[in-house]
């Protein structure tokens, strides 16, 4: 690859892994809220949640309307509204309507990173002759380690602080880097295309069951973004110390991403052995504590992302040729934050009626695992059993029809 693509790909990675800087941060003010404003559970979970509406209705829109615009430009604009929105929430004064409208914008401005980045990213694998999985595997490392340095930045920040500087630094930062991406952005031939066809390639059953697949693993992933920090700080954790802990979550990972892609065996296969081996952890994880539970906790990112790279980067990249990345990855991605809005209200909900009991939220992430098992695998069987159902759904086309099967 040419130093000037070399350059645009690290231009996308780091460009997504600074979007999280105005998304996780919420995590590190809902201790401090609940603490020190009388904010309920319930009400921080519906600000979490209304983020998360808008970030998946956001990424269903932009996934299809991305398709016809320059996508590092998409990009910037992204990061530059999402740091106004943030800008805003710290001088909410934790006025309760203030950050839920705030966050349900910064929702829609966060939903135009991840899609228009996936699709640029195969465009210049395509232009290259570059190997399209392995980048986008790559590029999938981008949001784990920006979540793992943002939760870090964000919990030192707030710490010594306060919570509103948990959002004045984030939008400082995703400022700075929408404003030098504007200014370093490659000029790029957009062909129109009809947005019915789009929808229509769009809505393959493969993608459809990634979609479902993505949900339900989002809910286990955000219910670990949102939901680890408060419970950390109520098992008796600082915010500093919280954020210490769980920093190395995403950290492990981009390891368990990388072994993920290295390991040459069938996909379908792999994923059933990462989320089983993710289960097991949750399975346990309440009914463990000290250095040993920390451990564990670490452990889950290394089973976690694996799969979740693959489902949301990976496998929409390879529709590079059928011009439906950015679409196939705005669906996927969309579905899986309609998982990320129901865990934002079913975590104090079953709190609530559990009497703060979470090792049953633990042991409903376990469940959540092995579901997404039974999707992925009824799904290979079913497409190796009717490949003229494989063929239809165009999963056959990429690399001389071979690489379905380690789907």
């Amino acid at each position: 690859m040419h130093n000037k693509e070399k350059n645009m790909f690290w231009h996308l990675w780091s460009s997504y892994a600074i979007y999280y800087f105005g998304r996780v941060n919420l995590s590190f003010v809902i201790p401090i809220l609940l603490a020190t404003q009388g904010l309920s559970k319930y009400s921080l979970g519906l600000v979490a949640s209304g983020f998360f509406f808008a970030y998946a209705a956001g990424q269903f829109i932009h996934g299809q309307i991305s398709e016809k615009f320059n996508p590092f430009t998409y990009i910037a604009v992204g990061l530059i509204g999402s740091a106004i929105m943030n800008m805003i929430m710290g001088f909410s004064g934790a006025f309760f309507w203030i950050l839920f409208i705030g966050e349900v914008m910064d929702g829609g401005f966060q939903s135009m990173g991840w899609s228009s980045v996936v699709r640029a990213n195969a465009e210049a694998q395509r232009k290259t002759k570059g190997n399209i999985d392995k980048k986008s595997t790559i590029l999938g490392t981008s949001y784990q380690i920006g979540n793992s340095f943002a939760w870090l930045i964000s919990s030192f920040v707030i710490g010594w602080f306060g919570w509103q500087w948990g959002f004045w630094v984030a939008s400082i930062i995703m400022a700075a880097r929408g404003i030098t991406l504007l200014m370093v952005k490659p000029q790029m031939k957009i062909k129109k295309r009809s947005t019915v066809k789009q929808i229509g390639q769009t809505l393959k059953l493969p993608i459809v069951i990634c979609g479902i697949g993505m949900a339900l693993l989002n809910m286990v992933r955000y219910g670990v973004i949102i939901w680890i920090p408060t419970y950390l700080i109520e098992q008796g954790s600082s915010v500093i110390g919280a954020g210490l802990k769980i920093f190395l979550i995403p950290i492990a990972g981009v390891l368990g991403t990388l072994f993920y892609n290295k390991v040459k065996i069938n996909r379908s296969i792999l994923t059933a052995i990462f989320l089983s081996c993710l289960g097991i952890i949750f399975a346990v994880y309440g009914y463990l504590d000290g250095t040993i539970s920390v451990i564990v906790l670490i452990l889950s990112g290394f089973f976690l992302y694996g799969p979740h790279v693959f489902l949301v980067s990976t496998f929409p990249s390879r529709f590079v040729d059928k011009k439906i990345v950015a679409s196939s990855t705005g669906f996927i991605d969309g579905m899986a934050y309609i998982g990320a809005i129901i865990i934002g209200i079913l975590v104090p909900f079953i709190l609530d009626i559990t009497n703060d009991n979470w090792n049953i939220i633990f042991l409903f992430w376990s469940i959540l695992c092995v579901v997404i098992i039974i999707l992925i695998m009824g799904l290979y069987i079913y497409m190796k059993s009717d490949r003229e159902a494989a063929k239809e759904a165009d999963v056959l086309d990429y690399q001389e029809n071979k690489e379905f099967v380690k789907f």
